[in-house]
């Protein structure tokens, strides 16, 4: 009868042990989807109940009861997948809390994997690597084995991009940070954001562990684990950190990361199933991306290729091309004029009968304001012309007016390519303006030169009169010893009285050309002259003295307004070098101007008003003496 009782006893032993056995091969399997390199591809982690190998021929995985194909499993360890230990070292963690956590992270050692490689980083105010990532088990109890120097500080957010930097430094495909802290973040330059973002970047997980204290802030931790798909877990106690930490060692080295490529159509929802003999499958769904039938082309097009192909660009390469067609014909045109006066220069001493028509033409056009009037729609050229001539540019103004329209063009193209815009090519349009601009500022130096010249001419001809030469005698004498551009107009001036014209009317077309209101009291005093008679060294001593007196208040006016014109160029340059600065220096401080139509407006309304301010303060500090 006791031998009865044994056998049932130990047949429900053994029964028992069976099912408990069987219990435990039945436990579930867990499925985790993780960032892939994108669809077709697919990436999850599998999680088993225990702690054993696993090969892609025991893993079977349908989707839809369908199988997958290019299936892979890749066990925890080696060279692509690591975990960091973050500990906090504030001075909150003084006594048993860090010595609890050290504890913990023994345990968690002790349970890895023997090729799973691990770092410890501590941080408080900074950040301390205890020991870098490696599978070296003694250099890891060494790590591990004393409780770092504590300070003031929880930088929670900085410590996790630097567990980032080190992911890439080490160039993991994957790797998992365990965060163990009891506060909020104190003095972190890098926001959550920012944290998660380098987590983010460097396919990093973040399991973080929560000890309750006074100035336990459980959000940030729960936060930052779940935006990186990991999990969070609160430990009431320094006690329950121990088990949490060797939890988490087990788990850490159940999982598996399985690849493969789904062959399932767009847009439809999918069930993915993994089995492994012995433990109940696992499941998880997800949607399949729509079909993009958007139109790419075979290659994406560059900004050179947008440009090249734009309608625009065509538009401007015609309007180019004719300008410069019709360029080289009239420059071909105006050398072969050129040739022939310079030919027949060689043999006269006079103008030729089509430069006195000119320059009759032009006296009459100075002095006749209605044939002004009625050759008004040319008078822009003429006046180009005439400044042209005045400034003694080598190029004829029909070659000013090509180069210039070359220069547009080359200037549209350059700054298109450089600002990455069509808006560039309408660069092109302020050429004009700057060859205008050159072409003004020049001969406004000519005529301070002359102004300037005029006073020592005059002691001249009146000197020449006093020794008894005639007025025309006097001229020639004085011409002989100017200086350009002096010497050049009062030569003008010979020549139009040589081809018939008063000598006072000449003197005014004169001062006419060079802006002079002293030249036309010379004029003036010619007339009087011509009409009345009179002591004209004399006449011409006084003048000479009077514009080298007009002369000397210019020149105080100008010291006295010097500090206004100093302030229009500051005050005109100041935004637009701002402008600049904020435009190359690579921020997006410009964006809300730029990127809306108001602020468009408002950059377009503000550069009016700043041309209008410095044209205003131009006027205030011009003086006319």
């Amino acid at each position: 009868m006791r031998r009865l009782a044994r056998v049932l006893l130990a047949a429900c032993t053994a029964t028992a042990c069976a099912a408990a056995g069987a219990s435990a091969q039945a436990g579930a399997l867990k499925l985790k989807p993780l960032p892939s390199s994108g669809f077709p591809d697919r990436t999850y982690l599998l999680e088993l109940p225990t702690s054993r190998a696993l090969t892609a021929k025991e893993l079977t995985v349908t989707e839809n009861g369908n199988p997958v194909v290019s299936l892979a499993v890749q066990a925890p360890g080696g060279s692509a997948n690591a975990v960091l230990l973050l500990i906090d070292a504030s001075e909150s963690m003084k006594g048993a809390p860090i010595a609890g956590a050290m504890a913990a992270a023994r345990a968690f050692l002790a349970e890895r994997k023997r090729d799973l490689r691990v770092a410890v980083l501590a941080f408080s105010s900074g950040q301390t690597v205890l020991t870098d990532f490696t599978d070296d088990g003694e250099r890891l109890a060494a790590a591990v084995a004393s409780a770092p120097a504590l300070a003031y500080g929880t930088e929670i957010y900085d410590s996790l991009v630097r567990a980032a930097e080190m992911a890439k430094d080490a160039e993991l495909e994957r790797a998992t940070v365990v965060l163990l802290s009891d506060g909020s973040d104190v003095g972190s330059e890098a926001t959550r954001a920012e944290a998660q973002q380098a987590l983010a970047e460097a396919n990093v997980r973040v399991i973080s562990i929560g000890l309750a204290s006074r100035q336990f802030d459980p959000e940030a931790l729960r936060s930052i684990a779940q935006r990186t798909g990991g999990s969070y877990v609160e430990a009431r106690s320094v006690a329950a950190l121990r088990p949490i930490f060797a939890e988490i060692g087990q788990q850490l080295s159940r999982e598996y990361e399985i690849t493969y490529r789904s062959l399932m159509p767009p847009s439809r929802e999918t069930v993915v199933e993994a089995r492994v003999p012995g433990f109940r499958p696992a499941r998880a769904v997800y949607t399949t991306p729509a079909l993009d039938l958007a139109p790419r082309g075979t290659f994406e097009r560059s900004w050179v290729d947008q440009v090249i192909t734009s309608a625009w660009l065509m538009v401007f390469v015609v309007v180019s091309v004719l300008a410069l067609v019709l360029f080289a014909i009239l420059t071909i045109v105006d050398v072969r004029r050129r040739s022939l006066r310079r030919r027949m220069a060689q043999y006269v001493n006079v103008p030729s009968e089509e430069e006195s028509r000119l320059r009759r033409a032009e006296v009459a056009a100075l002095l006749a304001e209605k044939a002004q009037k009625r050759f008004g729609g040319t008078r822009w050229w003429q006046r180009f012309e005439t400044d042209v001539d005045l400034a003694g540019f080598r190029m004829s103004p029909l070659a000013i007016a090509g180069w210039t329209i070359v220069g547009g063009i080359a200037a549209s193209l350059v700054a298109a390519l450089l600002f990455q815009s069509l808006a560039g090519l309408l660069v092109g349009l302020a050429a004009p303006f700057v060859t205008r601009f050159l072409v003004s500022r020049k001969v406004a130096r000519v005529r301070t030169q002359f102004g300037e010249q005029l006073p020592d001419n005059l002691d001249v001809l009146a000197g020449a009169l006093r020794t008894g030469h005639s007025m025309m005698g006097a001229l020639a004498v004085m011409v002989e010893s100017a200086s350009e551009p002096s010497k050049s107009e009062f030569r003008r001036v010979l020549q139009d009285e040589q081809l018939g014209v008063p000598l006072d009317d000449a003197l005014m077309v004169m001062a006419r050309r060079m802006q002079s209101a002293d030249a036309e009291q010379v004029a003036l005093v010619m007339r009087l002259q011509r009409e009345a008679g009179g002591n004209t060294a004399e006449v011409l001593d006084r003048v000479a003295e009077t514009i080298r007196g007009r002369m000397e208040l210019r020149r105080l006016v100008r010291v006295l307004t010097a500090q206004a014109r100093i302030s229009r160029w500051i005050l005109t340059a100041l935004p637009v070098v701002v402008f600049v600065l904020l435009l190359t220096s690579g921020e997006d401080y410009l964006d809300p101007m730029l990127g809306s139509t108001f602020g468009i407006v408002a950059l377009a309304v503000g550069g009016i008003m700043v041309l209008i301010g410095s044209w205003w303060i131009k006027k205030i500090a011009e003086l006319d003496v």
